[in-house]
């Protein structure tokens, strides 16, 4: 299970930097043909909204795969061991409980868009919706993991 899960978070890993790329070149075409040419393609800034949508929160995945993300560590480092143990516990359940919100909620809000176009396009704003509830669905697998990964070391 930890290789699957690690190759979807390289896969991730992958895919965020050429969204990455890919929004970089985009800014720079649409700069370039506005300053050079006075062109603009109006469905530029939706594919870019797109893309910028998915690749940040891919992008909050990993780094909460890694737990590189903000943390606010003062009062943990004020904890014994035990009772770290079982805070971070109860965190990792709350988040649980968070992420199948996020899931449910935003599969629904997800579906409510796909009836909604982007504004030069005739493609669903759902699709940047889906990210949503895609990347809670990763998130909650990482926290499953970390919270099996605890339980068997305290166990042990």
């Amino acid at each position: 299970m930890k290789n699957l899960i690690k190759y979807f978070v390289n896969l991730m890993q992958l895919i965020t930097g050429l969204l990455f790329l890919a929004l970089f070149i985009l800014n720079v075409v649409k700069i370039v043909l506005r300053y050079f040419w006075g062109i603009s393609w109006l469905w530029l800034p939706d594919l870019s909204r797109l893309i910028f949508i998915w690749m940040v929160f891919l992008g909050t995945s990993i780094l909460f795969y890694y737990q590189d993300h903000l943390l606010m560590d003062y009062f943990i480092k004020k904890m014994d061991k035990s009772l770290f143990q079982k805070v971070n516990l109860i965190i990792d359940f709350s988040l649980i409980i968070f992420f199948l919100v996020l899931i449910l909620r935003g599969y629904e809000i997800t579906m409510i868009r796909m009836r909604i176009p982007f504004d030069m396009w005739d493609i669903p704003t759902g699709y940047a919706y889906a990210s949503v509830p895609c990347c809670a669905i990763f998130m909650l697998i990482f926290t499953i993991e970390k919270i099996v990964d605890k339980l068997l070391y305290i166990k042990q």
